[in-house]
């Protein structure tokens, strides 16, 4: 198959949104398949990644990366940013501009080659919105659309729940004119299901892409690690305060560590800990998945218990493999806390109950101070491994 993939987040792009895309574009290649990217970055260029042909189109209002460093040094408008939350506000799309330059190409290419497939991703509405248009104008392709997360039903904001509420007009159009609608889970995708006039619908899981680890690695101060930001009401404030009252009634020795990776967010850090909590910048795939191996003893991930279901952060998954008991600040009653039980990877504790989370971190110390290792459940692990899930979409497109 010729297959084109038009999304926001491609290679070198250092997101979990990113590395679910770049794993069906690797995949795809591997399985024979020609693979063609259309994507974003700081300027135009074509080039080839993993075998793939990738076109790079600077979105002329604002970069990725210029938005990441803005967010790095927390420094909030200046007259791009300001056009670029104009666009999202006034148009749906704050890539609107770049869709524009993308579908130019998008059509381009339409012209001079055969596709039998598009895959488009949200995290930006572009995407979608490109494939439609090409669509709309009497092109022939399977459309498959990675929603991955909820456009309009996300509970946000009283503002930003106005402008999310907006999305529900082109979040319909998407479901119903897509071949075939992927997300993350279950819970999700039935969401997509109650307004679609067909029942074309697959869960494609987020996971990991790296080498399996079965060796343990012990620091020699108690180590907790956080990969990746903290946003909106994603906060590690309950587990800060679970942490400093283990550690003010001496359950946990007062060395212990707490190491936070990539994040972006000021956070409130009580004094009482400040010394025990190292942040470090962001840095690329391959040394957080070192980091999270060797220099961490258990790995965290928080998300509130806010009534959404269904939600898998990528970054929990992309911990599966590495070998560390999870501690997951989750829903224990929604998908994480089934992911834990079946993987037996970690524990999955709601975020508000400060008791648990205390149970739950002195579990992981035990661990630590034994030198064990939990029982993981390997063969349900390598289920999440964005190779295994890249094959389920290529079987399926196979026996259709």
């Amino acid at each position: 198959m010729n297959i084109l993939i038009v999304t926001n987040f491609f290679f070198p792009n250092n997101r979990i949104a990113s590395f679910r895309i770049n794993a069906f574009a690797k995949y795809f290649h591997e399985a024979g398949h020609e693979v063609t990217v259309v994507t974003e970055d700081c300027h135009d260029y074509t080039t080839f990644w993993k075998g793939c042909e990738v076109h790079y189109l600077k979105d002329p209002v604002i970069s990725g990366q210029q938005l990441r460093q803005c967010a790095q040094s927390r420094r909030k408008w200046f007259f791009r940013r300001i056009i670029h939350g104009l666009e999202w506000r006034l148009t749906l799309d704050e890539k609107r501009l770049w869709r524009i330059r993308a579908q130019k190409c998008v059509k381009m290419l339409l012209d001079s080659r055969k596709y039998d497939v598009v895959l488009t991703t949200y995290g930006r509405l572009s995407p979608h919105m490109i494939a439609l248009a090409m669509r709309r104008k009497g092109y022939q392709f399977y459309w498959i659309a990675d929603m991955r997360d909820e456009m309009s039903q996300v509970k946000r904001s009283k503002d930003r729940w106005k402008i999310s509420r907006r999305l529900a007009g082109p979040e319909r159009r998407i479901v119903n004119n897509a071949d075939l609608v992927l997300s993350v889970s279950k819970p999700v995708l039935d969401g997509f299901r109650a307004m679609a006039t067909h029942d074309r619908f697959l869960e494609i899981r987020n996971g990991y892409d790296y080498e399996e680890v079965h060796e343990s690695y012990f620091q020699n101060r108690f180590t907790m690690g956080y990969i990746g930001n903290f946003y909106g009401e994603i906060t590690p404030d309950n587990w800060f305060k679970a942490y400093s009252e283990l550690i003010c009634e001496g359950q946990l020795p007062a060395d212990s560590k707490i190491k936070i990776v990539g994040n972006c967010m000021k956070l409130n850090i009580p004094d009482s800990i400040k010394p025990n909590v190292e942040e470090i910048d962001a840095v690329i795939h391959d040394e957080a998945v070192r980091i999270s191996v060797y220099e961490t003893d258990v790995l965290v991930m928080v998300h509130p218990n806010n009534g959404r279901k269904g939600v898998y952060s990528g970054k929990l998954l992309d911990y599966l493999a590495t070998n560390k008991p999870i501690i997951a600040m989750y829903d224990p009653n929604d998908v994480v806390g089934a992911l834990m039980e079946e993987t037996k990877a970690g524990f999955a504790v709601d975020e508000s109950d400060i008791k648990g989370i205390k149970e739950a971190i002195m579990k992981c110390y035990r661990i630590w101070q034994n030198r064990e290792v939990l029982p993981r459940n390997w063969d349900n692990i390598r289920q999440y491994s964005r190779r295994y899930q890249t094959r389920l979409l290529l079987d399926y497109l196979a026996s259709r």
